[in-house]
This record gives structure tokens, C-alpha cells and sequence, in this order.
């Protein structure tokens, strides 16, 4: 684990050991929800710099908790530019909005991920400055190699966002071959696989490619057959996820018979008890 971040601008005060403790300790769970049969694939495409991307990794597992539905979770890059965060990225990497409109969309943005982060109990502070994610999704792909994605995604988030990415480096090749040790992964080949040109270089520009062609304009972004209209459907956002499993319902994939569809964008974890 990174050092514990000197302040914490969550909406309800969280102890950063405490939490990222309590979230890391469902490892057991991811792995067991990762391994369940399944009789169809969702894609989900997530950028690790991306705070809502943080915030649907649990609540998407709930999907294939419940039903027969394997999640495939894959790297895309967004850009600052087209987002309309910041006008250009430079290499000081701080963010210039394009406008006092943007500048306050963007703000919200960051402002709706804390209260949410703080329902999950998810430790949360806005980034001080702009992230190149690249080389981290590269080094997702080496961990998904492994099955090891979700325990390797939450222990970067909960360290990246836990400090506002002041104490975790997403750039440092040296802390992400820390971060994949720390999960279990072997690191044979890491350097190689995570070289410009390289073979994730080229495996994450296929996934980009991929996800632009199912009409991506932001992360999370589910992609899945719909049975009902006999094609692919792409949607963008965790807040569809009640229409997700209620699509999957209706193909009777529910793996029991109390599974509800209806799933709360506030949702707060496995075990809350209301």
C-alpha cells in the first residue's frame, strides 16, 4: 500500500487504511464472482484516470453475482481534449478549461463522483492535476493475462483516488510493477509488454478501436447483445445498470429465482443493510 494521503476531501470523513482495507478484503469475492459460469459476456469499458470508472467496478460485479454474465472489463484512453476538460495537455499536466462552462462542468463532474464515492465508502479526493493513463492500461492488461484485472484496478483506484493521485504515480513504471507484485502477479515480461510499440501497446490501440466502433462517448461503457433486438448495444454509464439486468432477466440468465433487476444508482456495497 502507498502512503495514507495528509487529507481526505470526501463528503463523510474515512479513515484511507480503513477503507481501502474493508474494499481490498472482498478480493476472495471478485475472484469467486470472476470464475462463476456464464452463458454471455458484457464488455466494460473503463479509463483508470476516469472517477466514475472507479465507482462502477463493484457494482457491475453485482451483475455477474446475479446473473450468468461474464464482465469482461477492458482499457480505453480518453482525451481531456474531447471531454472538454481541458483545452490542451501540457507537460505540466495541469488543466486548462476551454471555457468558464467547461471549467464548471468539469468541477461537477469530480463534485457528483464524491458524493457517490462516499455512499461505497470508497476513499476519494480530486486530482490536483491531469493523468496520462496509457501506460496503467497497458499494465491492466498484463494483470488480466493473469485473471488478476480487478484485485490490480481497485488497489490502483483506492491508492489514485484515495490521495487525489498526490501519492500514487499512474506514469511510474516502477509503482505499477509494485502494485501487480502486490496482487500476485508475476512481473516475467513486464517491461517488454509495457514498451511503446509493444504488444499491450498494440493490444490496448485494438480495444480503443474496438469500443469506438460500438459507439463509445464515455467510460464506464457496456457493451452486450440484446436479445430483445437481436444485436450489440452499447451504452455509456453504471446508471443504465438496472436497464442491464433487467435485459438479462428477460433472457432468463438470473442465476436464482429472488434475483431483482432493479439496482440503485446509490448503491452502497455488498453488505448494506438499509
Amino acid at each position: 500500500m502507498t502512503t495514507k494521503p495528509h487529507e481526505n476531501d470526501s463528503v463523510a470523513p474515512i479513515s484511507f487504511e480503513d477503507a481501502a482495507d474493508r474494499i481490498l478484503s472482498e478480493v476472495n469475492e471478485w475472484h469467486r464472482i470472476m470464475a462463476l459460469e456464464s452463458e454471455t459476456t458484457m464488455q466494460v469499458f473503463i479509463d483508470i484516470k476516469s472517477p466514475h470508472a472507479y465507482l462502477c467496478i463493484r457494482p457491475t460485479l453485482e451483475v455477474a453475482r446475479d446473473y450468468k454474465v461474464q464482465i469482461d472489463f477492458l482499457p480505453y484512453t480518453l482525451s481531456y481534449e474531447t471531454l472538454g476538460v481541458s483545452s490542451n495537455v501540457e507537460s505540466d499536466m495541469q488543466r486548462r478549461p476551454p471555457s468558464e462552462a467547461a471549467d464548471r462542468k468539469a468541477r461537477m463532474y469530480y463534485a457528483a463522483a464524491r458524493q457517490y464515492a462516499a455512499l461505497q465508502k470508497l476513499p476519494f479526493r480530486s486530482p490536483n492535476r491531469l493523468l496520462n493513463s496509457d501506460l496503467a492500461h497497458r499494465a491492466f492488461l498484463f494483470a488480466k493475462a493473469q485473471r488478476l484485472e480487478i484485485p490490480f484496478l481497485m488497489s490502483i483506484y483506492i491508492n489514485g483516488w484515495g490521495s487525489g493521485w498526490r501519492s500514487y504515480d499512474l506514469e511510474s513504471p516502477e509503482l505499477l510493477r509494485k502494485t501487480l507484485k502486490e496482487v500476485g502477479a508475476s512481473i516475467t515480461g513486464f517491461e517488454d509488454f509495457i514498451a511503446p510499440n509493444s504488444t499491450g501497446a498494440i493490444q490496448l490501440e485494438q480495444w480503443m478501436k474496438t469500443a469506438e466502433k460500438s459507439g463509445i462517448t464515455g467510460v464506464p461503457h457496456y457493451v452486450f447483445h440484446d436479445s430483445e433486438r437481436d444485436r450489440s448495444l452499447g451504452l455509456f454509464g453504471r446508471e443504465h445498470l438496472s436497464l442491464i439486468r433487467g435485459k438479462f432477466s428477460s433472457q432468463g440468465l438470473a442465476r436464482h429465482k429472488d434475483v431483482e433487476p432493479e439496482f440503485s444508482h446509490a448503491w452502497r456495497g455488498p453488505d448494506y443493510e438499509p
